[in-house]
């Protein structure tokens, strides 16, 4: 099983999240885990995505220290790092999803 990275965020550069924000998908998969803290893989994009894209846009969106991913028996669980990524970044995640249209 391939090992799941989640950097320190005083790692995370600013480039970083924004590139992890930019993207529609990414965003949606924030605004399901705004909603519900916790999500399967599965649970966390529109039906009809693939599993490899979800796979990817989960892996940026831990790189830049947004979502948290526990593997618990065979699913992956994900959360919203909010908190911690509030701490680094503050306001920049609710101005976000504030202005997500």
């Amino acid at each position: 099983m391939d090992r799941l990275v989640h950097p320190n965020l005083k790692d995370v550069s600013l480039a970083a999240a924004l590139h992890a924000l930019a993207d529609p998908v990414r965003l949606d998969i924030i605004a399901r885990l705004v909603d519900c803290p916790s999500l399967n893989a599965g649970a966390s994009c529109a039906q009809a995505t693939p599993k490899s894209t979800i796979s990817n846009h989960l892996n940026v969106l831990r790189a830049a220290g947004l979502v948290e991913t526990k593997v618990e028996g065979r699913e992956r669980i994900n959360r919203l790092r909010c908190v911690d990524f509030d701490a680094r970044f503050p306001g920049l995640l609710a101005s976000v999803l504030a202005n997500k249209g």
